[in-house]
């Protein structure tokens, strides 16, 4: 019997280009009439270390990667050891002739074929693109093809190099047990979250993206800036996270649509510069992409840690919008739901995500045609004023230029408190008032965001499960294996108060990425939920489906 997911691992050292061969391969298979899912696992490190990188690959869709690979190729020593005991019953381990430690591992004469090919230096990982060809049975001008098209540099050397991998390995006659069809049905392209984020925004018109770079949110700067002719996105790299917020609070004010991005510790040092986006009003889309903390913590890897610090985002008293993508196809809608809700009641928010969904990738078919715009009002008063007083507490909006005000607007943006001209006032009764006005968004926020998918519901089974974010992933793959409800807040504040009614009192399990139950402290407060079981993992790792089921029927029993 065939095997229906099947998993490949490749490991080294940081520099190798474990990476991009392990996108190759993830390409090869989604052409190849699979669904796949990728994640990186890597240290802070631009050299040496140990990476590696993980596809698994299924004719069905594919939610996670799986622990167990059927396929090891490792280009060190420390590969072949750490993962060694995680092959799967029958699985196959390559590696270099100098690294194979028992009869256990395949070896190739890996380094030997890399200096035979290479004048200088080589490129050891698209050894690895070959093995997987050549047990997938691809033709080997297809392989050729695809190594010409993504590795342009030592284009002879790189061809001649695989290709006496390939035919080495398939001399070897071995059986895997999963085959790939030759014909492409699956109409959809390998995208990370990080890139759909950024595509999401996009959609809904981004102007301009600012970030200085902190993992795991840096490859929106890099998606962006690398797309710029194409998507007309000003990317700007700036000098600090400060930099990054004000200058985007700038460009709001002049009526572009901004956003920025950064992880905990960089949007630590954006804190004020949210609080005065919420005085001035300003449209800003956030995104915070969590790691593990505090400080530095552990920068390469995933965590929820950061749910209350985005909830609570600035000092101060003003409406804040928050949510989390729970599948890649929600990471481009929701970030353009999110750009689209800053503008329509000009408050900021925050889009929250996780390294696991910003930095994994798997194959995907764009919603664009779903995607609805907002209208943002602009007063065509003689006697403009900023921040005038309204039931819905949105004002008119105006920005300088010519096409956008008359010559006799006055248009003044006030980080102090102030009056419906922006002039800056102290006096108590403006206070009340113009804090009354931000406090009515509370409301419109809430009926705005109705118009949206603010909770999914995955499964029917009798245990409820109660999850946000890229956890939801994790437990939809486990759901294959073990039957639950699984409920998913994707908008966080405002919260779903109405969708959720049903489950308020409810006995539930609470999963999430943190040492703390943070999340079921949360619904706690909100829907006043008894949890009959937490189930916590902060080591920065993502769970696999079994390690998912086990802890379930766990706490299920309890």
């Amino acid at each position: 019997m065939s095997k229906q997911i099947y998993t490949v691992l490749i490991g080294g050292k940081a520099g190798e280009g474990i990476k991009k061969a392990a996108q190759v391969i993830a390409h090869l298979a989604i052409i190849h009439n699979n669904h796949v899912f990728q994640t990186d696992d890597y240290q802070s490190l631009i050299k040496g270390g140990h990476n590696f990188s993980v596809v698994s690959m299924s004719q069905q869709r594919l939610h996670n990667t799986y622990k167990s690979p059927d396929l090891v190729i490792s280009f060190d020593k420390r590969s072949v050891q750490r993962h060694e005991a995680e092959l799967s019953p029958g699985g196959l381990h390559f590696c270099d002739e100098a690294d194979a430690e028992s009869e256990k591992q395949i070896p190739l004469p890996i380094t030997k074929l890399v200096k035979q090919h290479y004048p200088e230096g080589g490129n050891m990982s698209l050894a690895s693109i070959a093995i997987f060809c050549a047990l997938m049975r691809i033709p080997e001008q297809h392989m050729k093809d695809t190594i010409s098209r993504e590795f342009k540099r030592n284009l002879n050397e790189n061809v001649s190099f695989a290709v006496e991998i390939y035919r080495l390995t398939s001399n070897m006659s071995l059986e895997l047990g999963f085959k790939l069809s030759l014909e492409q049905q699956i109409p959809a392209k390998l995208y990370t979250g990080n890139q759909l984020i950024a595509l999401g925004a996009w959609a809904a018109g981004l102007d301009c993206y600012f970030s200085y770079p902190m993992t795991p949110a840096s490859s929106i700067l890099h998606y962006l800036a690398l797309k710029r002719d194409k998507l007309a996105v000003s990317a700007v790299h700036t000098e600090s996270e400060l930099a990054a917020i004000n200058m985007a609070v700038g460009a709001c004010f002049a009526g572009k649509r901004a956003a920025v991005g950064s992880s905990g510790g960089g949007f630590a040092l954006m804190q004020e510069a949210f609080s005065m986006a919420g005085m001035v009003e300003a449209p800003l889309l956030c995104i915070l992409s969590s790691r593990p903390g505090p400080a530095t913590g552990v920068s390469t890897f995933t965590a929820q840690e950061d749910l209350y610090f985005a909830l609570n985002q600035g000092h101060g008293e003003f409406p804040r919008i928050v949510a989390s993508p729970d599948c890649f196809e929600r990471a481009f809608t929701l970030a353009s739901e999110l750009l689209n809700l800053a503008w329509a009641s000009q408050s900021p928010a925050i889009l929250l995500t996780e390294k696991h969904l910003s930095e994994s990738a798997t194959n995907v078919k764009l919603p664009v045609d779903d995607l609805e715009d907002f209208f943002t009002p602009i007063s065509d008063s003689e006697d403009y004023q900023r921040y005038q007083i309204t039931d819905s507490g949105v004002s008119p909006l105006k920005f300088p230029g010519k096409g956008n005000c008359s010559d006799s607007d006055v248009i003044k943006w006030n980080t102090n408190e102030h009056l419906e001209s922006g002039v800056r006032t102290d006096a108590a009764a403006a206070i009340v008032r113009m804090k009354d006005k931000r406090n009515r968004k509370q409301h419109t926020i809430n009926e705005l965001s109705k118009k949206y998918k603010r909770v999914e519901v995955y499964g029917n089974g009798e245990s409820i499960i109660f999850a946000y974010g890229s956890t939801a992933l994790e437990l939809r793959e486990a759901m294959k294996y073990h039957s639950f409800r699984l409920v998913v807040p994707v908008y966080l504040e405002p919260f779903p108060e109405e969708e959720l009614a049903e489950y308020r009192g409810k006995s539930v399990i609470v999963v999430e990425h943190s040492s703390q139950p943070n999340f079921a402290r949360f619904l706690k407060e909100k829907l006043e939920i008894k949890v009959k079981a937490n189930i916590l993992r902060y080591d920065g790792r993502h769970y696999s489906a079994d390690e998912l089921v086990e802890a379930i029927r766990e706490a299920e029993n309890a």
